[in-house]
């Protein structure tokens, strides 16, 4: 398209008084007119009302508008709405450019209205020459069948299977052991309420079900030995142990349902040197084989290995010594049993164990979180010394069984099923999710599912419930057909490239494949336009639909096109920072208004040469702003981007400008006063 081909429509909206009472929106519409390309600039009273939506159709339509710029509130959850506006009235939704004068100029600068507007006035002018180089895009189908994989056959790969099944798809569970189970194979009652819940009889009642159903089929004692493909398209290898044959299986959606094992606590309350000291999943197996013995004093101490410096809190330390406090209380009514804790951490079903445990005669005693329990041997007895906060004074234990709330990790699959699915495991082990909030029960990538004690330490029911929530996300692309996955990919230009590979070797979705002739091609619908790969090639080869180079470098610009010394360019990814500036607007935070934001969908996609460009063009500095760790929506960006933030600096310093001036943030999608605390401070240091 021809530059004279370009039509570009703005509304601006008032949001009610909103964005009115602070931004002079008559002028910045009239200040739009005059922008290049612009054929028409509509100011709206409420731009996201049926009313003006209508309207603005019209006005598309009339004016043969083939681009269009919003300048309202924030993208994050209102640009959905003006897609399908923009598509409804015949305009590739992608030729739509986002701005926020609402969360990022009016709520924020509320009493310095002209400044606002002439904010207001740069967002509008940097969408304008962002609009006029967009291109459209379109969303990528793919067809899904109606088989879906668990790997691990505890209870939460059981329960996902049967309601995979049930809804008519197939199921394969794989699990490395040779019975179905994981842990609850250890454990002798699932809760206090023990004479209900055997763990045996509810291991074998699933089981039992898991067999008989038709879609099922169970590869115990397997392994996955090789995952290739996608969503829909999954060839996977699995090996019998012991079998040198392999079975190969066409998969549609894949479940990971592996479990968890406990952490020996090493060198810590004597442990491993006296066989009377023993952790909770060891307690459940003496338990469940009737070896207890007689017990007369048993003393837990909770809180072992975890809430500490290295991990939070363990989830069901405090669930698991309650119930087994009552299972020893009810065999051995005689025996003393003694729990030591630093918080107890019970939901209420939890705490009517423990109101039962009490009146059993359990003893509850709680020590400061600096002061924790010692274990001692004194002529063959065995010794705990505690300091009981609640009374203030110091007991000595005697206790012929020390039983130890230990913190778990991932299983020992873990290491061989994150290669093979290319996902990420925090440093215990356990699989991360998509998002804690937002996809709790997925994977980043499209198909992989992720279900209970694979992703943190939980309860029976917890678990049970996970491998159904589990299925459920799973049996959306198979009871679709298909999955449609959004059109910002990533696309390859190979006329400069020198087939460094490196591209395919850092995509975190696997969605760069190398061919027989060494060129990288983009699987679209692996891809989720994170931008990594565009921002780490050496040849600048890649361009992201919607944030290429071209676009991002035309806001730049324009943002700078008047008095860039008193101006900060800030990257900030459309997820959490993008959040964070969004908090800070909605809780009417007032920070410098200095900064104009350059939306990204991730800090990875911020290239060394967007960080050194706004210097280039005499800006006071640089600001990237992307996800808290350890969380990112696209897996590891924000690690990417932090390691490539360190060598710009370097580069800066080499080509004459300050390295101290590039900053960068990580915050949360709820941190709006960092963002607001980052901004005043870099205003302060660069003394502007």
């Amino acid at each position: 398209m021809s530059d004279e081909d370009i039509r570009i429509g703005v509304f601006v909206c008032d949001c009610g008084t909103n964005i009115a009472g602070v931004v002079d929106v008559p002028a910045v519409v009239a200040f739009a007119r005059g922008l290049e390309h612009v054929v028409l600039a509509d100011e709206g009273r409420w731009s996201c009302s049926v009313d003006y939506l209508s309207k603005m159709q019209d006005l598309i339509r009339e004016n043969e508008i083939n681009r269009v710029v919003v300048a309202s509130c924030t993208p994050r959850t209102h640009e959905p709405l003006f897609k399908r506006t923009t598509k409804e009235a015949g305009v590739n939704p992608y030729l739509l450019e986002f701005v926020s004068i609402r969360e990022q100029v009016s709520w924020v600068h509320m009493k310095e209205p002209e400044i606002a507007t002439e904010k207001a006035k740069d967002l509008v002018k940097m969408g304008v020459a962002k609009a006029a180089l967009l291109e459209e895009g379109q969303e990528i189908r793919l067809p899904v069948k109606t088989d879906c994989l668990i790997i691990g056959g505890g209870m939460a790969g059981m329960n996902a299977a049967l309601s995979v099944a049930d809804q008519g798809f197939n199921a394969y569970i794989v699990e490395k052991e040779p019975e179905l189970g994981g842990v609850l194979n250890q454990i002798c009652f699932i809760s206090h309420d023990n004479h209900k819940s055997p763990a045996a009889r509810v291991i074998k009642a699933r089981a039992d079900q898991v067999r008989s159903h038709p879609r099922i089929k169970i590869f115990t004692d397997t392994q996955v030995d090789k995952v290739d493909g996608y969503i829909g398209s999954y060839t996977v290898t699995l090996k019998t142990n012991g079998d040198e044959s392999e079975q190969n299986l066409d998969i549609s959606t894949i479940i990971v349902a592996t479990g968890m094992q406990e952490i020996e606590p090493a060198d810590q309350f004597e442990y491993g040197n006296d066989p009377r000291i023993i952790t909770q999943l060891q307690l459940d197996n003496k338990l469940k084989f009737k070896q207890l013995g007689d017990v007369k004093n048993v003393v837990m101490v909770s809180c072992v290995n975890s809430k500490n410096e290295t991990r939070g809190c363990c989830n069901i330390g405090c669930h698991t010594s309650v119930k087994n406090a009552v299972a020893i209380k009810q065999l051995c009514p005689d025996a003393d049993v003694h729990i030591l804790y630093r918080d107890m951490s019970l939901i209420k079903e939890e705490g009517t164990a423990q109101q039962l445990a009490k009146r059993l005669g359990v003893k509850f005693l709680r020590f400061p979180d600096d002061r924790y329990p010692e274990v001692r041997k004194q002529n063959g007895d065995l010794k705990v010394k505690i300091y009981d906060l609640l009374v203030g004074k110091e007991f000595e234990l005697l206790s012929d069984l020390v039983v130890l709330s230990t913190a778990f990790k991932g299983n020992n699959s873990v290491e061989q099923v994150k290669g093979l699915l290319k996902v990420s495991t925090n440093p215990d082990g356990f699989f991360q999710e998509s998002h804690v909030k937002l996809g709790p029960l997925e994977f980043a990538t499209d198909g992989i599912s992720l279900a209970g004690c694979a992703k943190a330490p939980m309860t029976f029911r917890e678990s049970s419930e996970e491998g159904i929530g589990a299925a459920m996300k799973a049996s959306i692309p198979m009871q679709k057909g298909y999955i449609e996955t959004e059109g910002i990919v990533a696309d390859i230009d190979l006329t400069d490239c020198s087939q460094c590979g490196l591209c395919s070797k850092r995509c975190p979705y696997s969605a760069i494949k190398v061919d027989a002739e060494e060129n990288p091609d983009v699987i679209k619908a692996l891809c989720k336009g994170c931008g990594l790969c565009a921002a780490d090639c050496p040849n600048e080869c890649i361009g992201i639909v919607h944030y290429s180079d071209d676009q991002v470098f035309a806001q730049v610009e324009a943002a700078l096109e008047k008095a860039p010394a008193e101006k900060i360019i800030a990257y900030v990814c459309h997820w959490c920072a993008l959040g964070g500036v969004d908090m800070a607007g909605v809780s009417r935070l007032q920070y410098p208004s200095n900064a104009r934001l350059i939306r990204v969908m991730c800090s990875a996609r911020v290239s060394m040469k967007m960080m050194q460009r706004p210097f280039e063009l005499g800006a006071a500095g640089v600001l990237v702003a992307g996800c808290e760790f350890p969380t990112c929506h696209y897996i590891e960006g924000n690690y990417a981007a932090e390691k490539r933030l360190k060598r710009a600096q370097k580069k800066l310093a080499k080509a004459g400008f300050d390295p101290e001036k590039l900053w960068n943030v990580w915050c949360s999608a709820a941190d709006g006063p960092k963002f607001a605390n980052t901004m005043r401070t870099m205003i302060q240091d660069l003394g502007l």
